[in-house]
């Protein structure tokens, strides 16, 4: 036994260009066999590893190909080949595949006596099709000869071959006949047909082939869901063209002697032959002429498919019929099919039980009664006046509309939700149709509007909202699933509630009544009742019936509705116990309706609304609703309440409000656990924590405490409820302080939602009114502020206690500017030292928080004296530690989220310096405390604008922004803002005029007239950069007076403008820019005279023509 190699294998004229390696065989007794007795001949040893001749004569060449193709294919097919090996015979076959001769060597093989495996085989038929589109004449009639030669083989010897085999040359037939027919070959389909009845016997494997080929050959020409290149639609419907010419009528007298013939046979082949036929005359209808099958001994063969007991039969012959009825014809003609079809009276008479029959098969049919429906529909719909005018075909049509309805609900019936929902497209092109034809006065439709029609829809519209009996509505997905059906169902009743809101209403309250108050109702028929009410409510709220705005809340349909909500909210207690779908609806329902608690107009007759409105109260908080052991419902109700009581403020007396708040006390506990194995960290992401427990669901109701609390009236009570309320939570801040030895993360998580929880209450206190701010509640408050100012001493290094400090502080902070006071100084003094001292321990986003909070502070503060103080002598460290940062992140900065966040604490930096102006501080600039640190803002800013090729375009904007804002503020050198209380005219910025207005000039010529054009026709650039400069150039303009709106059209005072710096402006065009005198003045004299966006529209010319 020897190892030979050849090591370059060529494929045609083409170096395969890789060894596969493939035989260990003995050079003079060379076999594709193997000598193992227990080997399938048709394979190959997969231990072989190469394949390997010496000085191989062409003979041996030929034959080395072949059982290279021949074990390349095993290996590639196999499941347990090696991969690299199984990476080489894929790499082999495509370059088989691609080879401009590499077919003829596969023909050969195929033509040979060998005994091929079936994965070879396929394989040929493969390459076949692959190369058959490049191929010319001579070779496709070599082809031609070959495949009919092979077909001709398998017949004489009655070789059935696997089906995928089957359809592999059935395709390889089908290609033939595509890229062949139009030059060299036109007699294909008549060949293939030539032995189905050969000797006037029908050859069944013969007859298999003809209409497997006839099935590829639609599939590549006439398939309109494939899609194409634009080339070979030309070329398909030449070859549709050369069908209906050539073979046409042959084929389809074919078609029908097949199904008399085999429908009365008992072959192997028989089911598929029959299928397969059936799908050639659906597939073909709608491209050949539909007479040739037309006629009553064909439609009886395929009424006797259709009512077949081989259910695959009768969902081909459906599909079958479906594609003859979407055939294109003109509105007259459909009539005349649908109605020589008689498709309704066929299905009539098969009495179709379809809560009986099999789902594949009810789907297919239902398909049909849908299609055959539509079809109907679309008669009228596509009908000219002139047609609808003829009362025999419009009343025909209508006729048969009315007559598929039963079958329309006979599958809107059906237990499955696939099988209904084939029916839908009917249901919505028929409403539809009615509503376009509301105010049709030239024909009329009333039959197809009748009221016994549309109540029976609307009743089986409604019934198939509910809930199937084998579902228990506790799957997540299936309720989500089932919601998409009841939106589109939902759809459909609307429509009726248009058509005929009267008989929807009546329906509809009748289904109510009967869903909810029937004592011997299950959960599915009450959830159906409470959703349907739901429904209701979204059809008002919708204004579904499209009633005058001013109408609606005196409607009769709201009158009833509001009936309705009261009877619910009265007998809710009988059906709430059923169902958690049933809880969550209710109080989604009363959420949605608080108006009706809140508005006076609103009233019902016999009802008393603080009754209902306790009985709301009662019900969130029994076990129903906040208390309910189904966590789904409990958490939900939880937000609902909140919301309830935020939009309700319920009027009712304190002492309601205080068991309503000792209710929800044992819910404020806090049962998390952290169940991850991470370790403490100073930078702790909450979100990577796993933690058992609700406390977001907490929060609700912890703001819900708040907001009760807020509604006490007696001051000493609303006091004493909220330390009662509050005292848990200090004693467990009190208890980690304490524990700080003990250090670990459950405990600082704790610290955080305490801190949380504590914030949370007192948002619930933000509408309080400020005469409620008595001397105890201050105090109260004051408390509050020093455990959470302790608390952050104690555990500031975490980051997530430094978040919740703040919150908890911006939430004292809201409420004690309402009442300014020592209080509040003292509160933002300790808190602003504390950050200010650990700065460097903040978190980018805590900066940008803190930076924004400071701005809150400006904006309602900067007139405090004590205030302004702080903010005085905070300014200047703040902007450089800021600054520092920023700076030393910058150098560190390696990937883009980083870069990111450091842009946004960048653009929150400069916001908060432009917004001093508006919120009349500018004088904090000008103080000897911070005039340094103007001078290093304006160097700042501009050197972020002229580094605009660098930064991000936001930045720039807002740096100009600050810019304009400061020249604003003190563009004058001082400040001339009357609003500003604590403006000093001994303070003065001498460097102003140089430093920040001739720089800002300098600027705005330098980022419009001297921009690179292809910057300038950039639209981010015009819209947001030149847009800024244009109000640079006005915020000079206009330095020390007020930039008139000059986009409103009251123009009441004369415009007043800086004189001076307009001068120096206009000469600045002239001796920089080189503007002529006279273009200079009537540039300047648009910019103070018109809008900044008509300014730039003019300056944007302006730029184009220079």
């Amino acid at each position: 036994m020897t190892w030979i190699r050849v090591n370059q294998l060529r494929v045609g004229n083409r170096a395969t260009g890789a060894s596969v390696a493939l035989l260990k065989a003995d050079p003079t007794k060379l076999s594709s066999r193997s000598d193992d007795p227990g080997q399938d001949p048709g394979s190959f040893d997969r231990r072989t590893t190469k394949l390997e001749f010496e000085k191989p004569n062409k003979k041996c060449i030929t034959y080395i190909m072949d059982q290279q193709i021949l074990q390349a294919v095993d290996i590639a097919s196999s499941a347990t080949a090696d991969v690299q090996l199984k990476q080489q015979a894929l790499e082999y076959i495509t370059q088989i595949k691609d080879s401009p001769d590499g077919w003829q060597h596969c023909v050969n093989l195929l033509s040979s006596n060998a005994q091929l495996s079936p994965n070879v085989k396929f394989f040929v038929f493969q390459v076949l099709d692959s190369r058959l589109p490049f191929m010319n004449s001579s070779q496709k009639l070599a082809v031609k000869d070959f495949l009919f030669n092979y077909l001709k083989n398998l017949l004489d010897k009655n070789v059935v071959e696997p089906v995928f085999l089957r359809n592999a040359l059935s395709k390889t037939f089908g290609l033939l006949f595509v890229h062949a027919t139009l030059s060299c070959y036109q007699t294909l389909i008549k060949d293939l047909l030539s032995p189905v009845q050969a000797g006037g016997n029908f050859n069944e494997l013969a007859t298999d082939y003809y209409l497997r080929t006839l099935l590829v050959i639609h599939q590549e020409i006439g398939d309109q869901m494939i899609a194409r290149e634009p080339e070979h639609h030309e070329r398909n419907n030449l070859l549709k063209d050369a069908i209906r010419a050539n073979d046409m009528t042959l084929m389809t007298e074919s078609w029908k002697s097949i199904l008399k013939h085999f429908s009365s046979t008992n072959t192997a082949l028989k089911r598929d032959i029959l299928n397969n036929t059936i799908q050639c005359i659906g597939e073909y209808v709608s491209w050949i002429e539909i007479n040739l099958i037309l006629d009553e001994e064909y439609l009886g063969l395929l009424y006797q498919f259709l009512a077949s007991p081989d259910d695959q039969q009768k969902i081909t012959t459906a599909g079958c019929f479906n594609e003859i009825l979407h055939k294109k014809m003109a509105p007259m003609k459909k009539l005349e099919l649908i109605n020589f079809l008689n498709l309704t009276g066929i299905l009539n008479q098969m009495d179709l039980k379809s809560k009986e029959a099999d789902f594949d098969v009810n789907v297919a049919f239902s398909k049909l009664v849908e299609n055959l429906g539509s079809e109907l529909v679309n008669v009228l719909d596509t009908s000219s006046n002139e047609e609808l005018a003829n009362t025999e075909f419009k009343n025909l049509t209508i006729k048969k509309i009315i007559d598929v309805f039963p079958l329309i609900f006979e599958y809107l019936d059906n237990d499955y939700d696939d099988v209904a929902l084939e029916v839908f497209p009917f249901i919505g092109n028929f409403l539809l149709f009615l509503k376009k034809n509301i105010t049709n006065e030239q024909v009329d439709f009333s039959y197809l509007s009748s009221s016994e029609i549309l109540t029976t829809l609307l009743k089986k519209i409604i019934m198939r909202k509910k809930f199937d009996e084998e579902d228990d509505g506790s799957e997540e997905e299936s309720i989500e699933q089932f919601q998409e059906v009841r939106n589109k169902l939902n759809s459909f009743h609307d429509s009726i509630v248009i058509l005929n809101e009267t008989l929807a209403l009546d329906v509809m309250i009748n289904c109510i009544n009967e869903s909810l108050f029937n004592s011997n109702s299950d959960w599915r028929t009450i959830e159906l009742g409470m959703y349907e009410l739901s429904h209701f409510s979204e059809i008002l709220r919708n204004n579904v019936m499209n009633l005058p705005k001013t109408m609606i809340n005196n409607s009769r349909p709201y009158f009833v509705f509001n009936e309705m909500l009261c009877k619910v909210i009265d007998g809710s207690t009988t059906f709430l116990v059923n169902h958690s779908l049933i809880q969550l609806l209710f109080f989604e329902l009363v959420l949605k309706h608080y108006t009706f608690f809140t508005n006076n107009n609103i009233q019902v007759d016999g009802v008393n609304k603080d009754e209902i409105l306790l009985k709301v109260l009662k019900i969130f908080v029994s076990n129903f609703g906040v208390f309910s052991e189904n966590d789904k419902v409990k958490y939900r109700s939880w937000y609902l309440f909140y919301r309830f009581i935020k939009l309700t403020k319920p009027p009712v007396d304190d002492f309601i409000l205080e068991e309503l708040i000792k209710s929800l006390l044992p819910l404020l506990s806090f049962d998390f656990e952290v169940t991850s194995q991470a370790k403490l960290s100073e930078d702790i992401d909450l979100s990577l924590i796993d933690t058992k427990g609700s406390f977001d669901h907490q929060l609700y109701l912890f703001e819900s405490i708040g907001l009760l609390l807020s509604l006490i009236k007696k001051s000493d009570k609303r006091v004493s409820m909220f330390e009662s309320v509050l005292q848990p939570l200090f004693s467990n801040l009190e208890k980690c302080i304490n524990s700080m030895s003990q250090l670990s993360l459950g405990l600082v998580v704790q610290v955080h939602h305490s801190l949380v929880s504590v914030g949370t209450i007192l948002k619930g206190f933000e509408s309080l009114n400020v005469a409620e701010f008595d001397e105890k509640f201050v105090a109260l408050l004051q408390q509050i502020s020093q455990v959470v100012l302790i608390t952050l001493e104690n555990f500031l290094a975490f980051n997530i206690v430094r978040e919740a400090s703040e919150f908890c502080v911006v939430r004292l902070f809201i409420l004690f500017i309402k009442t300014p006071s020592d209080a509040l100084e003292q509160l933002l003094s300790k808190f602003i030292s504390v950050i200010m001292i650990n700065f460097d321990k903040l978190k980018l986003q805590e900066i940008n928080n803190f930076l924004n909070f400071i701005g809150q502070v400006m904006h309602h503060c900067g007139k405090s004296q004590q205030i302004y103080i702080m903010l005085n002598s905070l300014l200047t460290p703040l902007v450089a530690k800021v600054i520092s940062r920023i700076e030393t992140d910058s150098s560190a900065a390696q990937d883009d989220f980083m870069k990111r966040d450091i842009l946004d604490t960048q653009k929150c930096f400069i916001s908060l310096l432009v917004s001093m102006n508006s919120d009349h501080v500018s004088s904090l600039w000008l103080t000897n405390e911070n005039k340094g640190t103007l001078v290093n803002i304006i160097n700042l800013m501009f050197n972020y604008i002229y580094n605009y090729q660098n930064n991000d375009l936001s930045l720039v904007k807002v740096a100009i922004t600050c810019i304009n804002s400061l020249i604003l503020g003190v563009g004058l050198g001082k400040v001339v803002d009357p609003e500003d209380v604590f403006k000093n005219d001994a303070n003065v910025f001498e460097e102003a005029r140089q430093l920040l207005v001739t720089n800002a000039l300098l600027l705005a010529c330098e980022m419009s007239f001297k921009m690179k054009r292809e910057l300038l026709n950039d639209a981010q650039y015009r819209n947001s950069i030149l847009l800024e400069v244009v109000r640079t150039l006005k915020a000079v303009c206009y330095a020390g007076c007020e930039i008139p709106d000059l986009q409103s059209t009251k123009k009441n005072k004369a415009i007043k403008f800086n004189e001076e710096m307009v001068e120096q402006l206009r000469a600045l065009l002239i001796s920089n820019m080189g503007f002529p005198s006279d273009l200079a003045q009537d540039f300047v004299e648009k910019l103070v005279q018109i809008s900044d966006r008509q300014f730039l529209k003019y300056l944007i010319q302006l730029i184009e023509k220079m």
